[in-house]
C-alpha cells in the first residue's frame, strides 16, 4: 500500500483547524473563563517547535472540557467547520483527489480535535484520519486525553494501515512542523511544506524538498507523477468536487437504482408494503375474540404479539400485556405522556384520545378515556380520522347508545368497506368494528369487515397499520429514477400509472381504492411527472396546481389533507418545492408560503415533524424548499433564507449518529 501522510495545521488549511474552538466554547458558556485563560498564557509561554507543548495544550483543552456535554460541544464544533472550511488551501481538495487518482492511499494526521478532522476528511473524501480524542463518559466529557496522537505520525499511519503492508519507500508526506519528522524521514517522498524554521534546517540536511502553496502541486506532478494542475479558483475546485463523485458512489447509486427498478410492477407501480404493528395486531386478536373467530388466525397474531413483547417500548408493552393477559395499564395518563415527550404536534389531544383508546378497548376493563371533550371532534378532518373519532366516542358514551350514533357508524362501515379495508387503514377499520361489536356484535357488516381485515395478515401472523403506499411510493421512486438517468421507457409507464390514480380534484390519495387525497401525495406526484414530461401530462399537472392552490392557508401554510385544517411546516416546503418550476405562475402563493415557512423554524434550525419521527425529514423538505426560494431571489425575506438554510445545515451535522446516518 502506498500511503500520503498529510499534516492538517498550516499544511492544507491556512492556520489551524480548531484554532477558534476554546473561544468559542467560552462564548457559548460550555467552559469557564478561568479554564481558557489558563489554556492561552500556556499557549503563549510554549515554544512552538516543541513537540511536547502539543500534548501540553490538548491536556489543557481536555480539562477545560470537564463535565461539559459531548453533544453541546459538537454543536459548537460544527458551526467551527462551516468557518474554516473556506480557510482550506486551494490546492487542498485537487490534491487529495490526485493522490487517490495516482493510488495513493491519503492519511489525515493532526494534533487537533477528532471532531474536525472528521469533518475535513468528509469534504475531502478520505476514509483514513486521526486526531487527538477526548475521553468522555455518559455524554459528558472527563477532561482527560483518551487518545493522543502520540509517538509520531509514523505510528499513527501504521495504526490506520491496520494490517495493510505500507510501501514506506514508494509512499510521501507533507508536513511544516517537527511534528512530522517521523513519517517525512520514513516516506520515500517527503515534502517540507513552509517548514518551520526548525524543520527547514532538517530539511536542508537531509535534503528534503521545500514547497509552498503555489509549487506544491507542480513538484508533486512532475516527481510522483500525480495528475494534478493548478486550480483556477478555490471556487472552481469545490464545483469540481462536486460534479465528480467517487466511484463508490457512482457504484451505491447504480445499485440503488437497481433495486428500485426491480420493485416496479408491470403496471408502473411501487407497492411500498407496511410491516406489521403492534396496535392493530392487539386490536385484531381483541376484535375476533369476542365475536369468537377465525381462530387460526387468533393464534398467528398472538404468537406475533408474545414475540414482539421482549423489544416493545413502554407503550406497546402495556398493550401486549393488556391484550394476551388482562393486565391494564397501571398509570395510563403517565405512559401517554412519556410516548407524547418530545413529539408534540398540533393534533395531540386527538392522538392522545386515540392512545386512551386503544389501552381501554383491548383492557379487561369497561371502555373509558379520561380526555378534554373537544378531543372527539371531527369537523372537516381525514375520512379515516372522522370514522375513527366517531367510533371512539360511539364507545364512550354510556349505555344506552342513542340508536342513531349506531345507524350513523353502520352505515359509514358498510360505505367504506365496499371497497375492501376502508381507506386503506386497518386502524380505523377495526375502531369501527369494535365499536359496532359492542351495541351489534352479530351484524353482517362486523363479518364482512372481519373477512377484509382477515387478508390483510402478514407473514409473521401482525397486522399493518395500512395496506399499502402505492401511489405515494410509485412517485417518490420516480423522482429518484428520473433524477438517476433510469430507463425513460419505465419512467414513463410509472408516469402513465400516476397520472390514471389522480382524482377528481386534481390531487392524489396516498394508495389505490383510498378516496382521501393528500397534499404530501399530490406534490410528489407533480414533481415527477413534471420532470418526466410537462408535455406529456399537461392537464393532470395544470389540475394538480389548482388542487394546491385551493389548499393555502390564512396564513400561508398548507394543510396535509383539507382546506382549512392546521398548516404544517413539511406539507408547506412540499408544495414550495412542486410548484418552484412554475414560479411566475404563483408568485404570491410561494411568497406567503416561504414566509409561513420561515416563521415556523424553531431557534435550533428544525420544524415540526407532521406525520414522521423523523426531525430530520421535516428540515430535509424545508431545506429544498428554502434552497430553492434563495436561488431565485437571495436577498428576499429580509434577507432570512440564507440564515435559516445555515441553522437546518448545523442542526443536521450536529445530529448525526455516528455510522454517518439520521434517524
Amino acid at each position: 500500500m502506498r500511503i500520503a501522510v498529510l499534516d492538517v495545521d498550516g499544511t492544507l488549511i491556512a492556520g489551524t483547524l480548531a484554532g477558534p474552538l476554546p473561544t468559542m466554547l467560552a462564548e457559548a458558556g460550555l467552559v469557564p473563563r478561568d479554564r481558557l485563560a489558563r489554556l492561552r498564557r500556556a499557549q503563549v509561554a510554549s515554544d512552538a517547535e516543541d513537540p511536547q507543548a502539543a500534548a501540553r495544550m490538548n491536556e489543557l483543552f481536555a480539562a477545560m472540557l470537564t463535565d461539559v456535554p459531548c453533544r453541546a460541544v459538537s454543536a459548537v464544533t460544527a458551526r467551527l467547520w462551516q468557518r474554516q472550511r473556506n480557510r482550506l488551501f486551494n490546492f487542498t481538495r485537487p490534491l487529495t483527489a490526485a493522490l487517490k487518482e495516482a493510488c495513493y492511499v491519503p492519511l489525515l494526521i493532526s494534533g487537533g480535535p477528532q471532531e474536525m478532522v472528521a469533518y475535513l476528511a468528509c469534504e475531502l473524501g478520505v476514509t483514513l484520519f486521526r486526531g487527538t480524542q477526548f475521553e468522555a463518559v455518559d455524554g459528558l466529557f472527563t477532561g482527560r486525553v483518551a487518545s493522543p496522537v502520540a509517538d509520531g505520525k509514523k505510528r499513527a499511519a501504521q495504526d490506520l494501515a491496520g494490517a495493510g503492508r505500507i510501501d514506506w519507500p514508494g509512499s510521501l508526506a507533507v508536513g511544516n512542523s517537527l511534528g512530522d519528522v517521523s513519517s517525512l524521514s520514513r516516506v520515500g517522498r517527503p515534502v517540507a511544506f513552509k517548514p518551520s524554521p526548525a524543520l527547514r534546517m532538517l530539511a536542508r540536511h537531509h535534503s528534503w524538498p521545500v514547497c509552498d502553496r503555489t509549487s506544491l502541486l507542480t513538484y508533486l506532478r512532475d516527481q510522483a507523477a500525480l495528475p494534478v494542475s493548478p486550480p483556477a479558483s478555490a471556487r472552481d475546485m469545490r464545483s469540481a468536487h462536486r460534479a465528480a463523485p467517487p466511484a463508490s458512489v457512482s457504484s451505491a447509486t447504480r445499485r440503488l437504482t437497481e433495486r428500485l427498478l426491480a420493485q416496479v410492477g408491470g403496471q408502473g407501480a411501487v407497492t411500498g408494503e407496511c410491516s406489521s404493528r403492534v396496535t392493530e395486531s392487539a386490536l385484531m386478536l381483541t376484535l375476533l375474540r369476542r365475536q369468537k373467530a377465525l381462530s387460526g388466525v387468533q393464534s398467528r397474531l398472538h404468537a406475533y404479539l408474545s414475540r414482539s413483547r421482549a423489544a416493545a417500548d413502554a407503550f406497546d408493552a402495556a398493550v401486549i400485556d393488556a391484550t394476551l393477559d388482562g393486565i391494564p395499564a397501571s398509570d395510563r395518563h403517565r405512559l401517554i405522556e412519556q410516548t407524547f415527550d418530545g413529539a408534540a404536534q398540533h393534533s395531540s389531544d386527538r392522538k392522545k384520545l386515540a392512545l386512551e383508546a386503544i389501552l381501554a378497548v383491548v383492557g379487561p376493563e369497561p371502555f373509558h378515556v379520561d380526555v378534554p371533550s373537544h378531543a372527539f371532534e371531527h369537523h372537516n378532518e381525514a375520512t379515516w380520522t372522522r370514522l375513527r373519532q366517531i367510533a371512539i366516542h360511539h364507545l364512550h358514551v354510556p349505555d344506552p347508545v342513542a340508536p342513531q350514533l349506531t345507524a350513523r357508524l353502520l352505515r359509514l362501515t358498510e360505505r367504506g368497506q365496499d371497497r375492501g379495508i376502508i381507506e386503506g387503514n386497518v386502524f380505523a377499520h377495526l375502531f369501527a368494528l369494535l365499536s359496532l361489536q359492542q351495541t351489534v356484535p352479530g351484524h353482517r357488516v362486523i363479518h364482512d369487515g372481519i373477512t377484509a381485515l382477515a387478508k390483510a395478515v402478514r407473514d409473521d401472523g401482525g397486522m399493518p397499520f395500512i395496506i399499502s403506499e402505492v401511489i405515494f411510493c410509485t412517485a417518490t421512486a420516480g423522482l429518484a429514477l428520473a433524477r438517476a438517468g433510469a430507463d425513460r421507457q419505465v419512467l414513463h409507464t410509472m408516469g402513465d400509472y400516476l397520472a390514471s390514480q389522480q382524482a377528481g380534484n386534481g390531487g392524489w390519495a396516498y394508495a389505490e381504492d383510498v378516496v382521501q387525497t393528500d397534499t404530501d401525495t399530490a406534490t410528489h406526484v407533480l414533481s415527477f411527472l413534471r420532470a418526466l414530461g410537462p408535455e406529456r401530462y399537461r392537464a393532470n399537472i395544470h389540475a394538480a396546481r389548482q388542487f394546491l392552490a385551493a389548499h393555502l392557508g390564512e396564513d400561508g401554510g398548507m394543510p396535509t389533507y383539507l382546506p382549512g385544517q392546521p398548516s404544517e411546516p413539511t406539507m408547506t416546503a412540499n408544495t414550495i418545492t412542486a410548484l418552484q418550476p412554475d414560479h411566475f405562475v404563483h408568485v404570491p402563493l410561494l411568497e406567503r408560503a416561504t414566509a409561513y415557512l420561515l416563521n415556523a423554524q424553531k431557534p435550533d434550525g428544525t420544524f415540526e415533524r407532521s406525520w414522521s419521527l423523523s426531525e430530520a425529514n421535516a428540515m430535509l423538505r424545508a431545506l429544498n424548499a428554502l434552497t430553492l426560494a434563495h436561488r431565485h431571489n437571495p436577498s428576499s425575506h429580509q434577507g432570512r433564507l440564507g440564515p435559516a438554510i445555515d441553522s437546518i445545515h448545523q442542526r443536521l451535522l450536529v445530529t448525526a449518529n455516528p455510522d454517518g446516518g439520521w434517524g
